[in-house]
Formats: C-alpha cells, structure tokens, sequence
C-alpha cells in the first residue's frame, strides 16, 4: 500500500527525536539506478513473498555481495533492514486504517513467519504492541500537523481506472520538498518528450505519519497514451494497474492537500461500504491543470479500494 502526501511534514524517527534530514546518497550511473529502483518497487509489491539478499540480487541483476554493498552505500540502510521496515511500516497503516482486518491476517500479508514474530518486530519498531497502535497508539507515535482537519466540501466518488503505463521521476525527502524539486525537473522533461497533454500523477510511496521523512518517496508520473515508443532515453517506467478508487476533487494550497486526503481516509472510509485496498494513492491532475508541485493545484485525490 503506498500513502497519500501530506506536504510540509517531517516525520522524525520515534517520539521525542528530532527531524531527520534527508541523507546525501552517492551518484549512481543511470542504469544502477534503474535497477536499484526497480528493486524496491519489487518489494512494494511482494511484501509476502521471499525477499532475501539472493532474491533481491537477482532482481537488481548483481552478484549478492555487490547488491549489498550498492545499497547500503545508496540508501543507508542493507536491503534486509529495508525489507523488515517497510513490512512493518505497511503494517502499521493497514492496521490503523483497516480496523476489519484481524492482525494475523496483516502480520501474514506482509510477510511475517507468525504472529508471534510479527508482534515482538513491531514491538521493537514502534514501542508498543500491535493492538496498542491499533486502538490509538499511533497518535503517540506521530500526528500530522493538519491530522483532523478535514476538507470542508466535495463530493467523494467511485471511479475505476483502467491500466496505465507511465513514465516517473523518483525523489526522497520531505514530501512538500520533494515535490517542489520533482516539479522543476519532471514537467520540462516531459514538455520535452511531446507529453504535455497527458495527465500528470503524484504518487506518495510512503507515509509520512509513519515513515521518517527522510525515507519518503514521491514518484512524479506522466501517463502514457497507447503504443508510445521510448525515444531512446530508456525512461524509468511503471505500470499502474486497473483498480476502483474513491476520488475527491481537491482545489487549494498545496501545503493543505492532507486535509482532502484526511477527508478519504478518516471522515469518509469508516462509514463506507468500502475497505482501503493495496495499490497507489494518487494526486491526478489533468491537462492544462497547475502539475503537483505546484503552489496551488486542482486536482483529484485518488484512493484505492475496495467492497467489504
């Protein structure tokens, strides 16, 4: 599951730490980075599956020893400690925003021997028991400024999006930084290419109230029309999968879109027929629109989910 972007929030590393600072990460020549990429959306979406120091050497298309050192040196952290915080961080948003799902189910999803394992990680990570963050835990943990203020207007709708291929920037840091800095490189790049009057996408592969800020990602996305042919620049590219999505349409402030996306997950959700589902959480603007980044934007906010 990736989160929403709640713009202008830096999330320190535990309660009563102070803000971490996005870290200086050595140059990689484009196709390590392309691979390097590629690995950690692998494990976004395998979170259940094997994701050991073989597996993900293979994906990266280096020797074990190799991938170690590469990654380490480029993220600060070894695949194993990224692998184990992103279950866990991933588990503590399905726990906070799927109350209906039982926590060995949440445990097994993200890739957890048992519960018991599951229960003694997350005790170690976050300080308190899984059923402790779940009954409002989380608030000791970290409360966005803005948490509770709530969009005061819009109509949330269900939509379904059919599958897409996109093009994406990748950036990490706070996420009102990163946008800013994706939208001075990403929107000329893709005036460049002649994709202008494509949608454009902001896509939050973190959340913020959980994750320190300076292990955020912001991927910046610009949809593909059908047949597009790379012109030789082997673009980093993604595919968005076809899913339902509960849709608010959001005009103001970029530094208040967590107020909209608060709408969705706290106000509308809880009294929905609907439970969040796994997928992307998108900031969608069409053609013509200020992009993401922008000061002030108008866009839909997209949440993926699914019928009880």
């Amino acid at each position: 599951m990736t989160h929403p972007t709640f713009h202008g929030i830096e999330r320190p590393c535990g309660p009563g730490l102070p803000p971490v600072r996005p870290r200086e990460q050595p140059s990689l020549r484009s196709h390590h980075l392309r691979r390097m990429e590629q690995v950690l959306d692998h494990v976004e979406s395998h979170l259940s599956k094997d994701l050991s120091l073989e597996r993900l050497s293979d994906c990266a298309a280096f020797s074990p020893f190799h991938f170690h050192r590469l990654f380490l040196a480029w993220s600060g952290e070894t695949a194993k400690e990224f692998v184990r915080r992103r279950r866990l961080e991933t588990a503590a948003g399905r726990l906070r925003h799927c109350p209906n799902e039982k926590v060995t189910a949440v445990s097994l999803s993200c890739g957890f021997a048992s519960p018991e394992a599951f229960a003694r990680a997350f005790r170690e990570h976050f300080g308190m028991t899984p059923s402790r963050w779940r009954s409002g835990g989380w608030n000791d943990w970290r409360t966005p400024a803005d948490e509770g203020r709530t969009a005061t207007s819009g109509r949330v709708e269900l939509r379904h999006f059919e599958a897409k291929e996109c093009l994406y920037m990748r950036e990490r840091g706070d996420y009102g930084h990163s946008s800013e800095i994706l939208r001075m490189r990403f929107v000329p790049w893709v005036d460049s290419l002649g994709l202008s009057d494509r949608p454009m996408l902001s896509i939050g592969l973190d959340d913020p109230a959980i994750t320190c800020a300076a292990h955020c990602r912001m991927d910046a996305c610009v949809e593909l029309p059908a047949g597009w042919q790379d012109p030789g620049l082997r673009a980093m590219r993604k595919s968005l999968p076809a899913h339902w999505a509960a849709c608010l349409r959001y005009e103001g402030p970029s530094s208040e879109i967590g107020r909209g996306w608060n709408t969705l997950l706290t106000e509308w959700l809880p009294t929905s027929p609907f439970a969040l589902a796994e997928g992307h959480f998108i900031q969608r603007c069409e053609p013509g629109s200020p992009p993401p980044g922008s000061p002030f934007v108008r866009c839909e906010l997209c949440m993926p989910v699914i019928a009880q």
